[in-house]
C-alpha cells in the first residue's frame, strides 16, 4: 500500500469517518492521493454532525441530476458550471442555520434536507427539499438572511455555489433567476399545505403524504430514515410513528428495514394519503411545465408504473417522477 500523501486539515476531533482511514484531532490523514479534495469535519451539538466531502473539480452536465441545474440552457449552465462544488453530506448536516446570512446555495443532487422552523423547545419541518430544489432561496428573493434551517434528513450529495457568485449571475443572467424563481412557486405551495395537513389530517395520512413526497424526490422506494429523524421531521411523538408504520406493515404498503423503510404499495400509500400530497405535486408540476407555456390542469398525469400498481403521477421531462420542492 502506498504511503498516505495528503492531509486535510480539521476544525475538531472527528471519532468515526467513512472516507478517511485515520481520524485524530487536527488532520485528517488519507490513504491515497485524490486530486483536489478537501475534508471537513465539524461537531455540532445533540448529535449533529458536518461532513462535508468538496470534490474541486466542476461537475459534468451529464451526471446532474438536479432538474433546476439541468433545465438550464446550455450556455447558462456553462457559465454556471465552474462555479460549482460538489459536496456530500451526511444525516443531520445543517446546511444553514437559521437567522444567519446564506452564504452558499446548495443544489440538492441526491439525499433530502428539511427546511425547519422552530422556537427554542420545538421545531417542525414546513418543507422537503430533493433533488427537484435547491437550499438557499432567501438569496434568490433579494435577502441575505436565512428565516428558517436546512438540516438533511436523509444523506446525500449537492453541488453549491457562493452566494455572492450567484447574486453576480443572477443579475447576469436573467433567465436563471426566472428558472429559480418557478421553484419558490412550488416550495411556497409546500410550506402553506404542511400547516394545513399538520392542524387538520391524521397522522397515518400524514405520514403517507410524506413518505410519498420523500420517494418522488429519491425516484426510489428504500428511504434510509430512522422512526426518530421521521418524528422530528414531522413533530409528533416516536411512538406516533412507529404505531402508524406497524399499520402499514400489517397492511402490506410499507415494510421496516434496519435503519430504512421501503415502501412496497405505493397505490396504497397514495389511497391512504390526504390531498396535501396530490397538491403540492400538482404545484411542482405546474412549476415545471410554466418554462414551456404548457397548459397544466392539476389532473392530468402520465401514468407510471411503480411496484406493480398502475396510478397517475406528475412526471419530468425525462419520465421521472415529479416531486416537489
Amino acid at each position: 500500500m502506498r504511503e498516505p500523501c495528503c492531509t486535510a486539515t480539521t476544525e475538531a476531533i472527528c471519532d468515526k469517518s467513512d472516507h478517511a482511514e485515520v481520524c485524530f484531532a487536527g488532520s485528517v490523514q488519507l490513504g491515497y492521493c485524490l486530486p483536489s479534495l478537501a475534508l471537513r469535519f465539524h461537531r455540532r451539538p445533540k448529535g449533529e454532525t458536518i461532513l462535508t466531502v468538496i470534490n474541486e473539480l466542476t461537475p459534468s452536465r451529464q451526471a446532474i441530476r438536479n432538474r433546476i441545474l439541468a433545465d438550464l440552457s446550455a450556455d447558462d449552465f456553462a457559465t454556471l458550471e465552474p462555479l460549482l462544488r460538489r459536496i456530500d453530506f451526511r444525516g443531520r448536516t445543517v446546511l444553514q442555520e437559521a437567522n444567519r446570512p446564506v452564504e452558499y446555495v446548495h443544489f440538492i443532487e441526491d439525499g433530502l434536507v428539511s427546511h425547519v422552523a422552530g422556537s427554542r423547545t420545538e421545531s417542525v419541518e414546513t418543507a422537503m427539499v430533493g433533488c427537484f430544489g435547491y437550499v438557499g432561496v432567501p438569496l434568490i428573493l433579494g435577502s441575505s438572511i436565512a428565516p428558517q434551517r436546512a438540516i438533511a434528513c436523509m444523506p446525500g450529495s449537492a453541488l453549491r455555489i457562493e452566494a455572492d457568485e450567484l447574486s453576480r449571475l443572477l443579475t447576469e443572467r436573467p433567465q436563471i433567476h426566472a428558472r429559480m424563481l418557478r421553484y419558490v412557486q412550488a416550495l411556497m405551495a409546500q410550506n402553506s399545505q404542511s400547516v394545513l395537513c399538520a392542524t387538520k389530517h391524521e397522522i397515518n395520512q400524514r405520514l403517507a403524504r410524506w413518505l410519498l413526497l420523500a420517494i418522488d424526490r429519491l425516484q426510489s422506494d428504500v428511504l434510509a430514515i430512522t422512526h426518530e429523524m421521521l418524528a422530528t421531521s414531522m413533530g409528533v411523538r416516536r411512538a406516533s410513528i412507529t404505531n402508524a408504520l406497524l399499520q402499514f406493515e400489517a397492511e402490506g404498503v410499507v415494510q421496516k428495514q434496519r435503519g430504512a423503510i421501503r415502501v412496497i404499495d405505493r397505490a396504497g400509500l397514495e389511497q391512504r394519503a390526504c390531498d396535501c400530497y396530490h397538491i403540492v405535486r400538482d404545484a411542482y408540476a405546474s412549476a415545471q411545465t410554466a418554462k414551456d407555456g404548457c397548459a397544466h390542469d392539476g389532473h392530468a398525469h402520465d401514468g407510471h408504473h411503480h411496484d406493480g400498481h398502475a396510478h397517475d403521477e406528475a412526471r419530468g421531462p425525462d419520465g421521472e417522477v415529479a416531486g416537489t420542492a
